[in-house]
């Protein structure tokens, strides 16, 4: 048993020391393909290289024994830099080994590297608010920070960069926020923000959160008149003050509100310019105008042309002692136009025709009627009823009383036959 053991120790210790010799001693050489990243050395400023992680395959040629003691650092592949300038150039790969390797093939010796020039711009970071908070509830302005950031890219692509921002959610929400959001690129068209580098990539943004209903800027609606202006006015304008009121009240009612509406307006009321306040109709109980404004309209009134017609004027006629007559009609009627305070002063005595036919011969006449004299200057004349009265005269063989010179129309009436004096 004792030489068994013995046996096995030896062969033991024969195989480490032809192990060793063959390994450290007297190493036989082996070759090795190794696959290392090039590095890029003396890099330019603000310049992006494409491909960005370029691998390059190596032989290597060593003793076992160097391959063991390098360890790691097998090989070292880079790439100089140093006098690269924009666009696209082939640059030679330098390998280093490490002792005791020796370097039998690069594949590829060379690589090709498009260089890009980058800028840098610093851009305004805002919230992009998402949601509104729970009914009752009511955000403040976010608070952004840091709330400005360095780009940093192609020049082509910067200088399309619209704006920086960041989506915040406040849906439903009843407590304030403090969250760190990555920031979204906002391009003029769709492009690609992996190009960019921003610094920071994250900001904080916080957002007071507290009870109460949002506030909004509404627009006043046009009126709605009802009804006529008085007598002898007309609607000239209207002046609405204040055009706008900011309102309060729960969002899902005031968010889609264009305008704010009031009861119509009776313009009947109003007997000259003037104004009234407004009643305002809301489209919840809720909702109400902020503060103590009061909306008013202002009415502002003109005076406007009337058409009258003033009927049973009466007419005269001045005839000589020896004429007998009869007349058509009676009385005649007058439309007349102006304004209602010239058409208010018109009298019907004043407006009294005396038709002159003394200097007339016996026989049938028809005779216009002319305007009365007796009219305010303001007021015209629009039309005569009837425009003519048909006159008959008949020669008298005999005088008559001297008190009955004059004659008139009244005394004879006709009513469309003829009248005869006694």
């Amino acid at each position: 048993m004792n030489n068994r053991i013995g046996l096995k120790v030896i062969s033991i210790l024969l195989g480490i020391f032809a192990w060793t010799y063959v390994n450290l001693i007297s190493p036989p050489t082996i070759r090795r393909n190794i696959s290392s990243a090039i590095e890029y050395r003396n890099m330019p400023d603000l310049m992006r290289i494409d491909p960005a992680n370029p691998v390059v395959e190596i032989e290597v040629e060593g003793s076992r024994r160097d391959f063991i003691i390098s360890g790691n650092a097998k090989v070292q592949a880079s790439v100089d830099l140093y006098n690269l300038r924009p666009g696209r150039a082939i640059l030679p790969v330098k390998v280093i080994a490490a002792s005791g390797l020796n370097v039998k093939s690069v594949n590829p010796p060379q690589i090709q590297v498009d260089a890009v020039a980058l800028i840098k711009r610093e851009f305004p970071v805002a919230a992009q608010i998402i949601g509104m908070p729970a009914e009752g509830y009511l955000s403040e302005e976010p608070r952004i920070f840091p709330d400005r950031i360095v780009v940093q890219g192609p020049e082509l692509l910067v200088k399309r960069i619209k704006s920086c921002q960041v989506d915040v959610s406040l849906d439903q929400v009843k407590n304030s926020i403090s969250e760190s959001h990555p920031v979204k690129v906002i391009f003029e068209v769709g492009l690609n923000q992996n190009e960019l580098k921003l610094s920071p990539e994250k900001v904080t943004v916080d957002v007071t959160v507290k009870q109460g209903f949002p506030r909004r800027i509404v627009s006043l609606a046009k009126p709605v008149f009802i009804n006529k202006p008085p007598e002898g006015k007309k609607l000239e304008d209207f002046k609405i003050v204040p055009e706008k009121l900011m309102i309060t009240g729960p969002g899902r009612l005031i968010d889609q509100l264009e305008e704010l509406g009031f009861r119509p307006i009776d313009l009947s009321k109003f007997s000259e310019t003037s104004s009234m306040a407004l009643k305002l109709e809301f489209p919840g109980e809720k909702v109400q105008v902020v503060g103590s404004t009061v909306a008013f309209i202002e009415i502002m009134l003109s005076d406007t042309k009337l058409t009258r017609i003033e009927t049973g004027l009466a007419f005269e006629l001045k005839k000589t002692d020896l004429q007998h007559t009869s007349v058509s009609v009676s009385s005649y009627s007058l439309e007349v136009e102006g304004y209602l305070n010239d058409l208010d002063k018109i009298r019907a005595g004043q407006l009294q025709l005396v038709l002159d036919i003394s200097k007339m011969n016996p026989g049938s006449y028809d005779v216009p009627l002319t305007v009365p004299s007796g009219l305010p200057g303001n007021v015209k004349v629009v039309r005569i009823i009837p425009e003519t009265v048909k006159i008959e005269i008949a020669e008298m063989k005999n005088r008559p009383e001297p008190e009955n010179v004059v004659a008139s129309s009244s005394e004879h009436p006709a009513s469309g036959t003829e009248a005869t004096e006694p």
